[in-house]
């Protein structure tokens, strides 16, 4: 695993063992980045991060600053293995914290993002969770923008506040995009 493009282009990434965590493909990270475009200085959220593939490609491509949001061991050690060897740390922050929590914990930490990308484990019913904890407690700033990886069998429903800009399908992924509407 890789980093597709931008300062850390083709810098090797630290992957899991097991099945517990699902890296976002190098293709589907490609495609993201592109159909974003230009994100430098951007605050970026990335939960559920796991490895802190997005994470990690958004600071590639310029963004400010990042926050990393996993509750499980490995991905926390996995986050910091990658961050270092990146030498992204200084850029970086990660909340040992399942995402549902986190957001409200963000929130009363007055952080705003201009980006979030949210990637739960697939048909569990986190996705429209997620977006209602979002809505609840505000963390994408005026003008920000979300992408949501999710399972076809799980599409997002609870968008107050969102607009669905575009939406891509890569292999079994479908990658929604919003953009935040006051």
């Amino acid at each position: 695993m890789r980093i597709t493009s931008g300062s850390a282009k083709g810098r090797k990434l630290k992957g899991p063992k097991g099945q517990e965590i699902r890296p976002a493909a190098a293709k589907l990270r490609q495609s993201v980045f592109q159909i974003l475009g230009n994100i430098e200085g951007h605050r970026v959220l990335d939960l559920f991060a796991g490895t802190g593939s997005m994470g990690l490609e958004a600071l590639s491509h310029g963004a400010g600053e990042a926050v990393f949001v996993d509750s499980g061991r490995q991905a926390v050690s996995l986050l910091f293995r990658n961050l270092e060897t990146l030498g992204f740390l200084d850029r970086a922050f990660v909340v040992k914290k399942p995402a549902v929590g986190a957001i409200e914990f963000l929130h009363r930490k007055e952080k705003f993002f201009d980006l979030i990308f949210l990637d739960p484990p697939y048909d569990r019913g986190y996705v429209d969770r997620c977006l209602r904890k979002l809505k609840a407690f505000p963390l994408l700033a005026p003008g920000g923008r979300m992408v949501c990886e999710h399972s076809p069998r799980e599409i997002p429903s609870f968008l107050s506040g969102l607009e669905k800009v575009d939406e891509r399908k890569y292999g079994q992924t479908l990658v929604s995009f919003f953009e935040g509407i006051s």
